[in-house]
C-alpha cells in the first residue's frame, strides 16, 4: 500500500478517536490586538494636581472622582468660569477625539487654535459623571491647540475628570541653535617708520627695480635714499 495511502487512513482513525472520545481540538488565527490610543493630555487625570494645567479658579479634590484618586473642581462664580486649559502639540490636517468626564451644571468641553472650526461640547446638567465627546480636524499650519474645561457663570462647582485628546503626536520644536558670532575685524599694524628699512635707504634704480619713491615714503616715512649705481 502507498504510504500515502497509509498516511490519510491513519489520520482518519485518529480523528475518529478523538471525536469517540469527546475531544475536539480548535484552531484559531488572531492578529495582533491594536494598540491603545496614546493621549496627548498630560497629567489627564489630575493626579499630579493642576500641574501642566491653567486655571483661572480651579483645586484638586479627592472626592467625587471617575477614575484614580484626584479630579478637577472648578467653582464658577458671577464672574469667573473656572477654566482649565492645556496646550497640546498636534499635526496639521490630523483627525482628533477629545473627550473628558464631567460632573455638574453647565459644564463644557473644547478646543481653540484648531485652525479650522473649534470644537465644543456641554452637559447642562450631570449629576453623576457623564462623558462628553467632540472631534476636530487641524488646519494645514496648525501645529498645537488649546483644550479646556469650565463650568458657566453662577452654575456652581463642577467637577472633571480623565481628560483624553487622541490623534497624531505633534514634534516638539528644537531648541534654537547658536550661531557663532562672527569674527571681528582685526587691525593691521602699521609699519615702523622706517618701514623696516635700513636708514638711509639705498635705492638703484637700474638693478632691483625698486618701488616708486613716492610709494617708500608713504609706507615707510623714509625720506632720505642713497642712490647706488646710476
Amino acid at each position: 500500500m502507498p504510504s500515502s495511502s497509509r498516511s490519510r487512513r491513519w489520520l482518519a482513525a485518529t480523528a475518529a478517536a478523538a471525536l469517540a472520545g469527546g475531544l475536539v481540538a480548535v484552531l484559531t488565527t488572531t492578529g495582533p490586538a491594536d494598540a491603545a490610543a496614546t493621549n496627548l493630555v498630560a497629567n489627564p487625570g489630575f493626579e499630579s494636581g493642576l500641574t501642566g494645567w491653567t486655571c483661572s479658579a480651579g483645586t484638586v479634590v479627592t472626592s467625587p472622582v471617575h477614575t484614580g484618586t484626584r479630579a478637577l473642581s472648578g467653582a464658577a462664580t458671577a464672574s469667573d468660569d473656572a477654566q482649565c486649559a492645556q496646550t497640546v502639540s498636534v499635526q496639521p490636517n490630523s483627525a482628533y477625539s477629545l473627550s473628558a468626564w464631567v460632573e455638574g451644571n453647565f459644564v463644557f468641553l473644547g478646543a481653540t487654535g484648531t485652525g479650522t472650526t473649534d470644537p465644543s461640547t456641554f452637559t447642562q446638567s450631570a449629576p453623576t459623571y457623564t462623558q462628553l465627546t467632540t472631534t476636530f480636524t487641524t488646519g494645514a499650519a496648525t501645529t498645537s491647540v488649546t483644550v479646556f474645561v469650565h463650568g458657566w457663570f453662577g452654575q456652581g462647582t463642577y467637577e472633571a475628570d480623565d481628560v483624553s485628546l487622541t490623534g497624531p503626536a505633534g514634534t516638539t520644536p528644537p531648541p534654537p541653535t547658536t550661531t557663532a558670532p562672527p569674527p571681528t575685524s582685526t587691525t593691521v599694524a602699521q609699519p615702523p617708520p622706517t618701514g623696516g628699512f635700513t636708514h638711509p635707504v639705498y635705492f638703484m634704480p637700474l638693478d632691483n627695480n625698486p618701488q616708486p619713491i613716492s610709494s617708500i615714503i608713504t609706507d615707510s616715512g623714509e625720506t632720505e635714499f642713497n642712490l647706488a649705481f646710476v
